[in-house]
């Protein structure tokens, strides 16, 4: 049933997420990175899917408007990989969770290939 259910989701363009949101601790360096520098990490993320290198202007924009740009990069990120989801969903998991939610979106990117170096990482 569950084989299903992703397959019905597939087809109405929401596919799952392929990083689960309360596995934050999965990959530790990521978890700790979005905790002391989330502004960095999201800067990071947002220049991935915008395609270009991150640079001062990324963190400028992530520090001043750090909640508003958390959710337009989730957004994008679901828009670029077709996961399902809403404005509202967004503003609650990063008004929550929003490590977590960093952390998610880092994983995202990495297990599609799209390496968002950040801070500390690789």
């Amino acid at each position: 049933a569950t084989n299903a259910f992703k397959q019905n989701l597939l087809t109405m363009g929401e596919a799952p997420w392929d990083a689960n949101l309360f596995e934050c601790l999965a990959d530790v360096k990521i978890c700790l990175v979005s905790w002391c520098c989330g502004v960095c990490q999201l800067a990071h993320q947002k220049a991935v899917v915008e395609g270009h290198e991150c640079g001062i202007g990324d963190l400028i924009i992530t520090w001043l408007c750090s909640f508003c740009c958390a959710v337009k990069i989730r957004g994008a990120i679901r828009d670029k990989y077709g996961i399902g989801g809403s404005l509202v969903t967004d503003c609650l998991t990063v008004w929550l969770c929003g490590i977590c939610a960093l952390s998610q979106q880092h994983r995202q990117l990495i297990l599609k290939g799209d390496k968002p170096a950040g801070c500390f990482m690789d």
